[in-house]
This record gives structure tokens, C-alpha cells and sequence, in this order.
């Protein structure tokens, strides 16, 4: 085995730079049989962290694993054999998932390549190579997925050990190397320009011209395309003075696309006359295409700027270099400017006060790109009036608005069209263009990300036998859409990218960030952020307001906070990485009992007489929130909404069943009045599988009546009496008669589906007996209202005033907004059939006007339709038509069948409002 530094001298030593090798002490360790060596050395290639069980199948049979009844048992049978071969040397643990390979530190040449990389010790880093990684290793998948990302490594040190020779003064000692290295990877740019570098420093200029035609030819015949921007700026470079009116755009993309409403505000900036310098600061999430916009934009008005375009990529985010000083971009400008370096000074201070002087009066268009904050860019604005500056950033630069005077213009995520657009272009092919499903899946699964799409449309040209719908499917899955976006290049890969804005985070942020991960999205609120990360709310409202200066969240409205969905599905990684499995509980628990316990408040604002539930109590780090009033309740559901419904699911997902079924029980009253029937049920039955698994029979009997109503709203009559039938059955067995008296109500409204109004009468009866006795009144009081309902539609209207009025008598003494109005409502039907239409309207219009605060948008509407039919039988056609249309708007967003119902009614009507 080949030596390398190991300053600690582990008994132990893994080597996989090279044919694998394994020692303790001085002693070679055999490990035996093809898949034992295939296990070893997929472990050691990720040491340390947990490789999936179908990721090891997949490398150790290639494709031809065992049946999958016997994959578990099969590959535990080579686990136990390699721990056997391994001895003392063992370092396989058994994860939760996968298994891991805990190599201490210092042991494994991969690690220790890494570190020396870091350290910027390129040599010693490449000496530990043997050869090609693994290289006895009986895997094609291993060799064909993990050992080009390590070749890739190994040519990036390569190219940095060259590069810092070069800046220690070398130059024709490295031809040859260099030649060699371009005859062995031909269509490798950097490598290129390192040797036009060598030559031109050895004072053959002609030779390095050479070189870059070569290059190009090739190129151009092998994929039909220039040079990159790079090699091309150091050719131009090499023959050329310095030119007194500098074009240093990098070139423009051929496949930007949309952004029409952006490029006019910056259009709009070439008219200002500000007396001073104009500053524009392009802001915006990673990959969201600031530089291709700002490029794209620079070269639209290049003619507007006669004295020339500056550029500068001050690498801000760049994970491989430090950021640029201003004073050597300073340095560089006045290059491009023409100024000879022996007029340069030494010092910020001083090159900023030459750079202003040079700029004063020259129509000079300055790019500033990837910037890291406003520090970094104060010192590069030029003096003047004529020069116009653009900054891109990750973050937010506010410092440049407010002492500057810079114009925010801050970039979104494309929206679909322009997505498809941009995709359709990059792939460019008809054939590939004729999956339109999986080109739908694609632009859905990229978010409107332009790096996403990019790398999508990187990954199709480089594989075109690859069918869009196998990425698409990759894609789809999140366990591994952020690997699918990776093209191979470290610098553009989706995970590298988001990375390099987080190193930027303070830790307590960091660490918000990545527990935020664990969140179901689609928003967080300081209080939600604060319980799931176990910190104060004002350290969440600091932490939130940072994530947003860095781009890596949004703030869609006050107090609201977004991830991108591929910055979420990182922050998700990043919290499995960082966060053991007791800490991302504690943090899941934290937010749940959040939403549990506001929920709650909120849900007993909008119904306080509704039955309690003895909640999970919330632990002594969550924050509910307090609702003031019903109305706030509403608006708390209603924002809260697409959470509360992700939120149920997470909670059963990660075994917090009580959490689960309760947060479905506190959200169904919302989702009920405001008819969100496919939330309710979706929730309803996580709820019914969390009860069973809890074996919780009061949790079983909710869900089954909540799903219950949901059929009956949905149309699943046989479905709404099955549950109901099971409900009642549960309740009986638990001695609950408040439960039985429910599920009688349930049933009841069943029959009433079906036009069984005597066994709807009989239900309610049974119900209201049961009721009595539970000494709930406003139970009582429902089902008295429900006895008068079905009293009405049997015809017997006086026993149904009879009680319906005793029933609005009895919630008007509760204070019951949402009773009084069902009241009301089956007091106005029975007055309306018995003739008393005036009477009726009335009563109708109070049950509408109760409805409506309460936010029971379905009750509404069929109280709006009775009111309209109501109107229509009194002689009122305007106010009926009136009520008609308000039930129709209703409706378009709760049943389109009885919308279209409606509208039928008032196309029949319309005519009378003319006399016709």
C-alpha cells in the first residue's frame, strides 16, 4: 500500500485510490469473494454516512439481486462475511436503512486525498493515487456510478496543482506535462488553457495561439460548438493590447428566455438622470438566472455604453475560491481600461480613487457578478454620471439601497410557459419534444428554476438515447431528484450550489435552515419556526429574516416565509446529515404540537359547543398561536391551510399517531364549512389509519363519522353509510351514546340522500333520545332542528316549526352563530312550503347572513339557492336572480354540478326580469 500522511498512525488503513487495500498494523488484511469486495468498497467510497440497502443490492449483483423476499437476508449473509474477513479491522455498522462504514479519522487515503485538497497541498493529495479507484473490484455499477465523480476529483486537484505552479513562476517545465494531459483528455477546456497559460508566460505566443485554434477545430468537429467563455477571453487576451474601450462581457447564452417585465425595468434605467452614478442590484435565489439576465440585458444595450463594458465575477458563492477583493478587481479594470500598471497604486483606497478618475467621464457599462455583500461592491462603483452599474447577488443588498440609492430588482422562479419555453429550447430535439407528459413532469419537478432546467437539458443532450420520462421518473421521486440534477459539473450540480449559500449562514441560522428542511411546507411562520427549532421566537423572526437576505427563502407576505421546493428537499438532506434521528423527532414533535394546540383555539373559536378531545399536551417549547375571534380563526385556517393538511400526514408518517389524528379532528370543522371535501377526506382517513394503529377506538369512531359526512358531500352514499354503520357499531362497544347519537345523525343524513325521509326522522329521533341524556344542549338543540327538517320534507310543517323554533330558541341562548343559522335556514323551508314566502325570505336571509360569518361557504350557497327559490315565489324576480347567482359563485368552488344546476335556474328566470 502506498504511504501517505497520517499524522495519528491508525492501526487500521483503508485505501481505495487504487486496488483496494485494507491493513492493521503492518499486516494485510484478505477480504475474500467478489460481493464482500463490492460491499467493502461501496461503503468506503461514502464512509461515514449510511448507503441505502438498494443501493448496495445494486452494486453487489449488478442488476441480477436475489428475489426481493431474500434481498434483506442475502445481503445481511456477505455483511456477516465481510465483518468476519475484516476481524479487528471491522468498521461496518448497521444503520437504520443501509449500513455505514465509521472509518476512523485519518484511515481512509479517499478522506486524506480530500484534506490535503483542502489544505492546498495538491501535490502530496495526488501522490496518494495508485491508479484507477477501486480498480479490482468485481462492480460495473460501482465503477460506472461511483468512480467517475472520484476521477473528476482527482483532475480538479490536478488542474489546481498546475495552476498554483504557474502562479509560482512556472512555465516551460509544465509543457510537457501539459501536452500530455490534453492528448489524453482532449475536450478538456481548462487543461487547454493552462498550457496556452505555460507557453505565453515562456514567451510563445504563437504556440499558445496554435494550441486554442486546435481546440477549436476540435471542438467545432466533434460537438459543434466554440470554445467556453474563458479560454475564448484568454485568446483574445494573448495577441491583443490592451484595448482603451473594453469588451469584457462574458457571451450571452442562446437560450435565455421570458423575463419581459424585469428587462423593461432595466430598460427603463438607461433614461435616468439620477446626477450620479445609476445602480441596479438583480437579486434572487440560486439558479434562478441573475447573471444569465444581467449578460443577456448587458449585450441588449452594449451599444448604448460606447467607452466600453466592464465584468467581473466576484465569486461571492464560489466554493472553490475565496471571494475577490475590491482591490484586485479594481486592478483588473484598470487593465482593461488601459491604465499601465506602473501608474496602479498600492491600496484600496488609493486604486478606487485612480479607477473613479478614469471612469468620470466615459459611458461605461460596469457588471458586477455573484457578489457577496455590500462591502464587497462600495469600492467598485465608479465616479461620474455616465457609467451605469449591475449587480447580481444571493444576497440581499440593501446597504447599496439605502446609502446608494441602487435599484432593487428582485428575480422569481420562471412561470410555466416561460419553463417549458426554456426546456423545449435546450433540448431542442422533436423527438424528445414528443413526450409531452414527461416534459410536463420535468417543468413541474424543476419548480421554474432555470438551473434545474438547465441540468435537466444538460443530462437529455449528453445521453440522447436517455427517454425524458426515465428522468422525469427520477425527478418525481424526491429521495432523488436533487442526485438528478447533476450534470457532472461540480460548479452547476443543484446540492453544490445551494451549499455554497449556506456557507455563508451564522450557525444558530444554519441550523434553523436545516431543521426547517423537516417542515411540510409550503410556508413557515416565525412561531412554527421557533417550536420546530426549539429557539425563542424573536431567535426564529432573526434567523427567518437572514434566510431571506441570503436568498435562500422568500417572504410571499408578512410573516410568511417560503422555501423553493428544491432548497426545501436540501434542507431536508441537510438535517439527515447534521441532525440524529432523537434530534429531528424533538424538532417534527416541536412543530407538530404547534399546530396541534393552535389549531385547537382556532377550531373552538369556530365551534365551541363542538365535543373536546383530550389533546397531547405540547411540549415546553412550542408556541400556539391565540386567534382573537372567529373571524381571526378563519383567516388563521385559511392560511394555515396547506400546511395543517401536509402536517396530518407528517405526523403519521413519523409515528406521532395521537398528533395525526387529532390535527385531522381540529381541522375538519374548517374543511367542512368551507367545503374542502377532498382535504377533509384525505386527512380523515390518515386519521382513521393512525387510530387503528394506536388501537384508539373514540380516535376510530371521529374519523369514521368525519369520512362519513364526506361521502355524503362527495356522492359515495354507500361509502358516507358504511362509515357511519361503523361508528355507530364502535360507539356502542365503548358505552358512548353521545358517539351513537352522532352516527344516528350521520345516517339520517344518509337516508335524506337517498329521499328515505321517514328512516331520516327515525334516525334523528333516536339521535335526539340519546342526546337528552348527555347533557349537551347544543347536541339537543342540532338534533331538534334535524327532527323539524325532516318533519318539513315530509310535509308536516307545523311540527317542524314546532321544533325548529325550539331548537333557534336554544341556540340563541348557547351564542351558536353556526346553529341559530341551520335554524333558520329549516324554518325558512317550512314556511316557504307552507306558503308564508315573506316570512320565509326573512328567515333565510338571517340563516345567509349567519352562514356567512361563520365562513360556511356550502351552507351558504343552499341557503342562497332556497332564498333565490323563495324570492322567485313571493314575485321578486331581480332579488331572486340575485340570491341564484350568489349560490352559483358559491358553488364553482364546491360542486360544479350544482353551479351548472344553478345557472340553469337563472337562465329560466332571466327572461322575467324583461317581462318576458
Amino acid at each position: 500500500m502506498a504511504a501517505y500522511r497520517n499524522p495519528r498512525r491508525p492501526e487500521v488503513r483503508f485505501a481505495v485510490l487504487g486496488p483496494l487495500e485494507v491493513r492493521h498494523g503492518d499486516r494485510e488484511v484478505a477480504v475474500p469473494g467478489d460481493r464482500a469486495r463490492a460491499l467493502l468498497a461501496a461503503l468506503l467510497l461514502r464512509a461515514g454516512r449510511t448507503v441505502p440497502v438498494e443501493d448496495l443490492v445494486a452494486r453487489l449483483w449488478n442488476g441480477d439481486a436475489p428475489a426481493p423476499r431474500r434481498v434483506k437476508a442475502t445481503l445481511q449473509m456477505v455483511v456477516t462475511r465481510l465483518r468476519q474477513a475484516l476481524g479487528e479491522a471491522n468498521v461496518v455498522r448497521t444503520t437504520a436503512n443501509g449500513y455505514a462504514a465509521d472509518v476512523p479519522p485519518g484511515a481512509l487515503d479517499l478522506h486524506v486525498f480530500r484534506e490535503l485538497a483542502a489544505g492546498g497541498e495538491y501535490a502530496a493529495a495526488l501522490r496518494l493515487w495508485r491508479g484507477t479507484p477501486v480498480a479490482d473490484v468485481a462492480s460495473p455499477v460501482l465503477r460506472r456510478e461511483d468512480v467517475p465523480p472520484l476521477l473528476e476529483e482527482h483532475l480538479v486537484v490536478l488542474e489546481r496543482r498546475i495552476e498554483a505552479d504557474l502562479e509560482a513562476g512556472g512555465g516551460g517545465e509544465l509543457e510537457e506535462e501539459l501536452r500530455g494531459l490534453v492528448a489524453r483528455h482532449p475536450l478538456r477546456e481548462r487543461f487547454w488553457a493552462l498550457l496556452m497559460t505555460a507557453l505565453a508566460r515562456s514567451g510563445r505566443r504563437t504556440e499558445a495561439l496554435a494550441a486554442y485554434a486546435a481546440l477549436r477545430a476540435r471542438l467545432a468537429d466533434q460537438l459543434g460548438v466554440e470554445p467556453g467563455p474563458n479560454l475564448q477571453r484568454l485568446h483574445r487576451e494573448l495577441p491583443a493590447p490592451r484595448p482603451v474601450a473594453p469588451r469584457r462581457l462574458p457571451p450571452r447564452t442562446g437560450f435565455f428566455v421570458g423575463r419581459r417585465a424585469e428587462l423593461a425595468a432595466l430598460d427603463g434605467l438607461l433614461d435616468v438622470d439620477a446626477g450620479t452614478v445609476v445602480v441596479a442590484a438583480i437579486g434572487g435565489t440560486a439558479g434562478v438566472g441573475k447573471t444569465a439576465l444581467a449578460v443577456h440585458w448587458a449585450h441588449e444595450v452594449a451599444d448604448r455604453f460606447p467607452d466600453g463594458q466592464l465584468y467581473a465575477d466576484l465569486r461571492g458563492y464560489d466554493p472553490t475560491a475565496d471571494p475577490v477583493r475590491p482591490d484586485e478587481a479594481i486592478r483588473h479594470f484598470l487593465d482593461a481600461l488601459g491604465v499601465d500598471r506602473g501608474r496602479v497604486p498600492v491600496g484600496l483606497d488609493a486604486r478606487a480613487a485612480l479607477y473613479r478618475t478614469v471612469l468620470a467621464d466615459r459611458r461605461v457599462l460596469v457588471l458586477l457578478d455573484n457578489a457577496r455583500d455590500s462591502e464587497q461592491v462600495r469600492p467598485l462603483l465608479p465616479g461620474g454620471t455616465a457609467p451605469l452599474v449591475l449587480i447580481t447577488s444571493r444576497n440581499d443588498l440593501s446597504g447599496l439601497v439605502v446609502r446608494e440609492g441602487a435599484v432593487p430588482l428582485s428575480l422569481d422562479l420562471l412561470d410555466e410557459p416561460e419553463a417549458r419555453a426554456l426546456l423545449e429550447r435546450r433540448i431542442g430535439s422533436v423527438g424528445r419534444a414528443a413526450e409531452p407528459a414527461a416534459l410536463d413532469s420535468l417543468v413541474a419537478h424543476c419548480a421554474g428554476l432555470p438551473l434545474a432546467l438547465a441540468i435537466v437539458a444538460a443530462r437529455a443532450a449528453a445521453d440522447p438515447d436517455l427517454p425524458l420520462g426515465a428522468l422525469a421518473a427520477e425527478l418525481a421521486d424526491e429521495r432523488t431528484r436533487l442526485a438528478a440534477l447533476d450534470a457532472g459539473d461540480p460548479a452547476t450540480a443543484a446540492r453544490a450550489v445551494f451549499s455554497w449559500s449556506c456557507r455563508r449562514l451564522s450557525e444558530p441560522t444554519a441550523r434553523v435552515f436545516r431543521l426547517l428542511g423537516l417542515h411540510p411546507g409550503p410556508h413557515v411562520t416565525p412561531a412554527a419556526t421557533a417550536s420546530l427549532a426549539g429557539v425563542g421566537t424573536p431567535a426564529a423572526k432573526e434567523a427567518l429574516r437572514e434566510l431571506v437576505r441570503s436568498r435562500l427563502m422568500s417572504q410571499p407576505a408578512p410573516g410568511r416565509y417560503a422555501f423553493h421546493d428544491l432548497t426545501r428537499l436540501y434542507a431536508a438532506d441537510e438535517a439527515r446529515e447534521h441532525h440524529d434521528e432523537d434530534e429531528r423527532r424533538a424538532a417534527v414533535r416541536g412543530l407538530l404540537d404547534h399546530l396541534l394546540h393552535s389549531a385547537d383555539r382556532a377550531d373552538r373559536l369556530l365551534y365551541p359547543q363542538r365535543d373536546p378531545v383530550a389533546l397531547v399536551p405540547a411540549g415546553p417549547g412550542a408556541v400556539p398561536v391565540e386567534p382573537v375571534d372567529h373571524r381571526a380563526a378563519l383567516a388563521w385556517f385559511a392560511t394555515e391551510h396547506p400546511v395543517l393538511v401536509g402536517a396530518v400526514e407528517l405526523a403519521h408518517e413519523e409515528g406521532f399517531d395521537a398528533h395525526a389524528w387529532q390535527l385531522a379532528w381540529t381541522v375538519a370543522t374548517y374543511f367542512q364549512r368551507q367545503g374542502h371535501w377532498r382535504d377533509q377526506l384525505a386527512t380523515q382517513q390518515v386519521a382513521l389509519a393512525a387510530g387503528l394503529r394506536l388501537g384508539d377506538l373514540d380516535a376510530q369512531v371521529r374519523a369514521h363519522r368525519n369520512i362519513g359526512l364526506t361521502g355524503i358531500k362527495t356522492g359515495d352514499l354507500d361509502g358516507a353509510a358504511r362509515h357511519y354503520g361503523l361508528a355507530l357499531e364502535l360507539s356502542s362497544r365503548l358505552g358512548d351514546d353521545f358517539g351513537r347519537a352522532r352516527a344516528h345523525r350521520g345516517l339520517a343524513a344518509v337516508h335524506e340522500q337517498r329521499g328515505r325521509y321517514e328512516d331520516s326522522l327515525r334516525e334523528c329521533a333516536s339521535a335526539l333520545e340519546l342526546f337528552r341524556g348527555s347533557g349537551r344542549p347544543a347536541a339537543v338543540a342540532g338534533a331538534l332542528n334535524a327532527v323539524g327538517w325532516f318533519h318539513s320534507l315530509l310535509g308536516d310543517h307545523d311540527a317542524a316549526l314546532a321544533h325548529c323554533r325550539e331548537a333557534l330558541s336554544a341556540f340563541r341562548e348557547l351564542g351558536d352563530l353556526f346553529g341559530q343559522a341551520g335554524a333558520l335556514d329549516s324554518l325558512g323551508h317550512a314556511l316557504h312550503h307552507s306558503g308564508r314566502h315573506d316570512e320565509a325570505v326573512a328567515r333565510f336571509r338571517e340563516a345567509v347572513e349567519l352562514w356567512r360569518d361563520t365562513g360556511a361557504k356550502d351552507e351558504e350557497a343552499r341557503t342562497s339557492r332556497r332564498l333565490g327559490h323563495a324570492e322567485r315565489d313571493r314575485g321578486d324576480v331581480p332579488a331572486a336572480l340575485a340570491a341564484l347567482e350568489r349560490a352559483a359563485e358559491l358553488f364553482d368552488g364546491l360542486d360544479p354540478a350544482e353551479a351548472a344546476a344553478v345557472r340553469e335556474e337563472v337562465s329560466r328566470l332571466s327572461p322575467a326580469r324583461h317581462g318576458g
